[in-house]
C-alpha cells in the first residue's frame, strides 16, 4: 500500500513538473514574440533616423533595401510573425519619409512603385529562406537534445537490467523452477523480454554513437562464413524451432570490414527476418561470391514489403503501418545497420515482390586485393 502511494505522489509530481514545463515554455514564447515585435520596430526606426540624417549629406532615393536588414534579423532569431511585422514597416517607412510626398503613405512615382514591389517581393523570399535556416537549426538542437536525452537514460537503464537478465538467467537453471512447467514458461518469457528490452537499448545507444561520434571500424581481414557462424550463434534464441537454411559458398575470398558490426548487421537482419515471418516458415541465410564483391542475403517468407517501401524502411524511426501494433521494435534495428555497413565500404538493400511474398535484405561489401604479408596489412 505504501509503495503504491509512493509510486502514485511520484507521478503526480512528474505531471506537476510537466505542467510547469509547459507553462514556462509558452511564457517563453510569449515573451519571445513580444521581444521580436519590439526589436523590428526599433530597428526599423534606427534605420529610419540614420537614412534621414544621411539624406541631408547625400542624395539617398532608393532605401527600401536596407530594411531587408529587420527581416532577416527578425526571421532567424524570432521567426514568421516578427519577420513579418518587420517587412510591413519596412514597407512603410521609406514611403512615409523618403517618397514625395513626404509625410504620407501615398506613392506616386512608378520608380518608387517599382522599388516598393521590388523590395516585398525580396523580403518574402529572404524571409522564407532565413526562417527555414532558423527551423533547421532548431531541428538538429533538438536531435541532439533527443539524442543526449536517449544516451543518458539508457546508461541508466542498462545496470539494472542487467541485474535482471542475470537473476533470470541463475532461475531459468534452478531445479525447482525447471521442474515447474508453469515457472519455466513464465521465466523464459521474462528472460526473452529483458533480452529483448536490452536489444532496443542497446539499439538507442547505438542511434546516439551514430548522430553523435560517427563510427570507427576495427578493420581486419575476415572469413564472411566466420560472420554468418557468429550472427547464427547470436540470433539462435530468436530464431528458436524454426528451420533455417544456411548457404555458403565454398572458398569465399576474405574482406576487409569490422567483423562485429558486420556480424551486428547480420543479426539485426536475421532477427527481423524471425519477427516479420510465421514461426514455421524457414529464413535462408546465403553468402556468395559476384564479381567484386561479397554478398550475404536473408531471406523470409514473411510479411513482405508494401511496393515504394524498400527504401523506406532504413529511415529513422520508420515502422511498416500494418506492424505498428502487433510487433514490437523501435524502428531503429535497420537505420543502425545500414550506417553500420556503410562505415565498412558496402551497401545493403531490401528486395520484395510485395505484401506477402516475403524479402531479401542483402548486404553487399566490396572485395580488397589482400596483402602478401602481415606488413603490407598494417600499412
Amino acid at each position: 500500500m505504501a509503495a503504491a502511494m509512493i509510486g502514485v505522489t511520484g507521478s503526480r509530481e512528474r505531471a506537476a513538473v510537466a505542467v510547469i514545463a509547459l507553462s514556462r515554455m509558452a511564457s517563453a514564447e510569449s515573451k519571445g514574440l513580444l521581444a521580436g515585435l519590439t526589436f523590428a520596430l526599433l530597428l526599423v526606426a534606427l534605420l529610419s533616423v540614420i537614412l534621414i540624417l544621411l539624406s541631408a549629406y547625400l542624395p539617398i532615393e532608393h532605401v527600401t533595401i536596407v530594411y531587408l536588414i529587420p527581416v532577416i534579423v527578425a526571421a532567424l532569431r524570432w521567426g514568421t510573425i516578427p519577420a513579418l511585422f518587420a517587412g510591413i514597416l519596412g514597407m512603410g517607412a521609406p514611403a512615409f519619409f523618403f517618397y514625395a510626398p513626404i509625410y504620407d503613405f501615398r506613392v506616386s512615382r512608378p520608380a518608387q512603385i517599382v522599388d516598393i514591389v521590388m523590395f516585398v517581393t525580396v523580403a518574402v523570399i529572404t524571409g522564407r529562406t532565413a526562417i527555414a535556416v532558423r527551423r533547421a537549426k532548431m531541428r538538429a538542437q533538438a536531435e541532439s537534445l533527443r539524442d543526449a536525452l536517449i544516451g543518458s537514460v539508457s546508461h541508466e537503464l542498462r545496470t539494472p537490467l542487467a541485474g535482471i537478465i542475470g537473476t533470470i538467467s541463475v532461475l531459468a537453471h534452478s531445479p525447482k523452477i525447471a521442474a515447474d512447467e508453469t515457472l519455466s514458461v513464465l521465466v523464459d518469457g521474462v528472460r526473452r523480454e529483458a533480452e529483448r528490452l536490452n536489444g532496443d537499448i542497446q539499439n538507442l545507444l547505438d542511434a546516439t554513437r551514430i548522430s553523435n561520434d560517427g563510427i570507427r571500424p576495427h578493420w581486419e581481414w575476415v572469413d564472411p562464413e566466420d560472420i554468418v557462424n557468429g550472427a547464427l550463434a547470436r540470433t539462435r534464441p530468436y530464431l528458436g524451432d524454426r528451420p533455417v537454411t544456411i548457404s555458403v559458398a565454398d572458398d569465399l575470398p576474405l574482406v576487409y570490414a569490422d567483423a562485429s558490426l558486420i556480424e551486428s548487421v547480420l543479426s539485426q537482419l536475421i532477427e527481423n527476418a524471425a519477427k516479420y515471418s510465421p514461426v514455421n516458415r524457414p529464413v535462408t541465410i546465403s553468402a556468395l561470391h559476384d564479381g567484386e564483391r561479397i554478398l550475404i542475403k536473408v531471406a523470409d517468407e514473411g510479411d513482405g514489403i508494401p511496393y515504394g517501401d524498400t527504401n523506406r524502411i532504413f529511415e529513422r524511426f520508420y515502422r511498416d503501418p500494418r506492424h505498428v501494433g502487433s510487433v514490437p521494435g523501435s524502428g531503429l534495428g535497420l537505420w543502425i545497420a545500414r550506417a553500420l555497413v556503410e562505415a565498412c565500404g558496402g551497401r545493403i538493400e531490401a528486395f520484395s515482390l510485395g505484401p506477402n511474398q516475403g524479402t531479401t535484405l542483402q548486404i553487399e561489401l566490396p572485395l580488397k586485393v589482400q596483402p602478401a604479408s602481415d606488413e603490407e596489412a598494417d600499412e
